[in-house]
């Protein structure tokens, strides 16, 4: 018998579509909770840590996002073809981590989320986290000789780096053209069979 899936998120990507992408690549029949900011303090208090995603998986509440995208992969291939790739696909997905985390304190300011001057750290925290952690991924990628982060192929490492792409490039369109390879990159695993639908037909 199939388990029952639940994710609870914005209606929105955010660090939630990773898990939504193992999920729609796996053809797993979910549910897709989506709530809107204004529906967020009525819901926050009745969640375990006070933050979403959280993944309900056969009658078992997970928390923290990469977590979710761990234990996801490992149920539906794509974690990584054995213990070392699986350690080079959490060392990837946990740089992408850290990048994301740059970007973030100018983002969240930008966005109203957070105090002080997003001119000021616009170029600390997005175009010299770009020029320090791009060369990062794009060194795995070309080490792989897979087309993907890992030597394998397609992994969850691969999930949670294209959807920061897509994010930056909503930032500003051309911040990887210095980077052409990370372009096709993106575009391959936007074309994964599995997922063509599901890209098609999201909200961005």
């Amino acid at each position: 018998m199939a388990p029952k899936v639940k994710l609870v998120y914005f209606d929105g990507r955010g660090i939630a579509e990773p898990a939504r992408l193992i999920l729609h690549f796996a053809k797993v029949d979910f549910e897709d909770f989506r709530f809107t900011h204004e529906q967020w303090p009525e819901l926050k208090p009745k969640t375990k840590t006070g933050k979403v995603p959280y993944l309900e998986f056969d009658g078992h509440t997970l928390v923290e996002s990469y977590a979710i995208f761990r234990f996801l992969a490992r149920e539906y291939g794509l974690a990584g073809k054995d213990k070392y790739e699986q350690a080079l696909v959490d060392a990837i997905a946990d740089i992408q981590k850290d990048f994301r985390t740059n970007v973030s304190i100018w983002l969240y300011t930008k966005m109203g989320y957070r105090p002080g001057n997003a001119d000021e750290l616009k170029k600390p925290h997005f175009y010299d986290s770009v020029e320090q952690y791009i060369p990062l991924l794009l060194n795995y990628l070309k080490e792989s000789k897979s087309g993907f982060l890992a030597p394998s192929g397609l992994t969850w490492a691969d999930f949670t780096v294209s959807e920061f792409l897509i994010t930056i490039l909503q930032e500003e369109s051309t911040i990887l053209d210095k980077y052409p390879e990370m372009k096709e990159y993106l575009k391959r695993v936007k074309s994964v069979p599995q997922l063509k639908e599901y890209y098609a037909s999201r909200k961005e």
